[in-house]
C-alpha cells in the first residue's frame, strides 16, 4: 500500500462517489487522503463551480452547457453520474468553488489541487478567472495549489504571489517549455504514459525544485513502478484501494 503523502484523490473518491462533489471530496478525506484534486469551470455569469465537463450530460443528466447557464441555475442540478452510478446519489448537487473553503477549513492537514479548465479560460479570460479563484480561496490559500494546462495562468497565479502553483503538461517535451520555466511550478502534473521509458526522473534538473505528479494510477503494481522511477506523487480515482 502507498503512504497518503504520495497520493492525490482524483476528483475526490471518484471510484465510489460522483466526481467533483462535496460528497466525493469529503469521502476521500475520510478514506485518509491528504491531497485532493478537483476541476473548476465557469458559468455564464463568470462564477466558478466544481465541475469537469463543459456540459451537464454525463454527470448531471441534462443537455445544458455550463458556459451558457447562470451559476444559480447550475447549482440546482444534481451531480450524480447516472450512467455510472445510477440514481443512488441523485440528491447530491453541483457545488460552487466556495464549498471547498469549508471542506479545507475543517481539514487543515489536507491540500487541494484546483485545476482551472481550458474552456473556462477561453470563456472568461485569465484575469477574471485568476481574480475570482484567488479571492475565493484566500482563506485557505496555503492549502490550495492553483493549476492548469494553461501555463500562462500558472504564471499569473505566481505573479499574484499565490503560494503554490502547478502546471499540467500537454506533452513531455513541454518540461522545457519557456512558460513552464517561467511559472516555476511547485507541482508538475503529467499523464504517466507520456514519460519516456529512458528518462532519468531522479536526476532531471527540470524536476529539481518541484514535485512530479502522474495520473491516472489505479493499481499497486503501476504505483510502485512509478514511485521507484522517481515520481513523487500519484493521482488516483481509487484512493481507498491504494492508501496505506
Amino acid at each position: 500500500m502507498i503512504h497518503p503523502k504520495k497520493l492525490v484523490a482524483h476528483r475526490g473518491y471518484q471510484a465510489k462517489y460522483p466526481e467533483n462533489t462535496a460528497l466525493s471530496l469529503n469521502k476521500a478525506i475520510e478514506a485518509g487522503a491528504r491531497f485532493i484534486e478537483l476541476d473548476v469551470q465557469f458559468s455564464l455569469d463568470q462564477l466558478p463551480i466544481i465541475y469537469h465537463d463543459t456540459d451537464l450530460m454525463r454527470v448531471s443528466g441534462a443537455d445544458i452547457e455550463v458556459a451558457k447557464t447562470t451559476r444559480e441555475i447550475l447549482l440546482g442540478y444534481p451531480a450524480y453520474e447516472p450512467k455510472r452510478l445510477g440514481e443512488q446519489f441523485i440528491e447530491e448537487r453541483i457545488s460552487p468553488l466556495e464549498s471547498l473553503v469549508g471542506i479545507l477549513q475543517q481539514n487543515p492537514k489536507v491540500t487541494a489541487f484546483v485545476e482551472i479548465k481550458d474552456e473556462s479560460i477561453a470563456h472568461c479570460g485569465r484575469e477574471i478567472i485568476t481574480d475570482s479563484v484567488l479571492a475565493i480561496l484566500q482563506p485557505v490559500m496555503r492549502q490550495t495549489v492553483v493549476m492548469s494546462f494553461d501555463y500562462q495562468l500558472a504564471i499569473d497565479a505566481r505573479e499574484a504571489e499565490w503560494p503554490l502553483v502547478g502546471v499540467v503538461l500537454r506533452c513531455w517535451d513541454d518540461l522545457d517549455h519557456p512558460l513552464v520555466n517561467q511559472a516555476r511550478p511547485d507541482f508538475i502534473y503529467v499523464d504517466h504514459k507520456l514519460i519516456p521509458a529512458d528518462f532519468d526522473l531522479v536526476n532531471a534538473p527540470q524536476l529539481a525544485n518541484c514535485k512530479l505528479v502522474t495520473y491516472e494510477v489505479g493499481n499497486i503494481a503501476l504505483a510502485t513502478e512509478l514511485l521507484d522511477r522517481g515520481v513523487d506523487m500519484l493521482e488516483t480515482f481509487e484512493i481507498a484501494r491504494l492508501i496505506s
